[in-house]
C-alpha cells in the first residue's frame, strides 16, 4: 500500500515512494519510464537492488530486468522480502528499492534512476 496522507497529518511529503508490505509476501512496483520530453518510451535495460537500510545490509544484489514496454510491473518474490534479523523481528525494517533504467534517449548518459522505500511489517505469532 502507498502512504500519500503525510501532508494531511501535517508531515513534509517526501521525495520517493514509500510503500508497506508484510514480511515474507510478495511486493509488486509499477514502473512507467518517460524520455526527456515526458513521452512514453521502452528502456534499453532496467536494473534494480534492494538493501536494507535499518540494519545496512544487502538483501537483493544488483538483478537486470528484461524490458516489455514503457509501463512495467515488477514482483519481489515473498522469498526475498523477509526481515535481515527474523528472531527479533518486531515492528519493520527499511528497505530500500534502487532502479536504473537506460533509456534510448540519443544522448550517452541517458539512465534514469529512482528509489522506492518499502517498510517490511512483522508479523507477530503468539507464542
Amino acid at each position: 500500500m502507498t502512504i500519500n496522507n503525510r501532508g494531511l497529518r501535517g508531515q513534509p511529503s517526501l521525495p520517493y515512494t514509500d510503500n508497506r508490505s508484510y514480511s515474507g509476501a510478495d511486493v509488486f512496483v509499477d514502473w512507467t519510464f518517460l524520455d526527456h520530453t515526458g513521452a512514453p518510451v521502452t528502456p534499453v535495460s532496467i536494473s534494480y537492488r534492494l538493501d536494507d537500510i535499518t540494519n545496512v545490509a544487502a538483501m537483493i544484489p544488483s538483478t537486470a530486468v528484461t524490458p516489455t514496454g514503457p509501463t512495467m510491473t515488477l514482483q519481489i518474490p515473498g522469498s526475498k522480502m523477509v526481515m535481515t534479523y527474523p528472531a527479533i523481528a518486531q515492528g519493520s525494517q527499511l528497505c530500500q528499492l534502487w532502479v536504473t533504467a537506460v533509456l534510448p534517449d540519443g544522448s550517452p548518459n541517458a539512465s534514469a534512476q529512482s528509489v522506492t522505500i518499502i517498510e517490511l511489517v512483522a508479523i507477530q505469532t503468539p507464542s
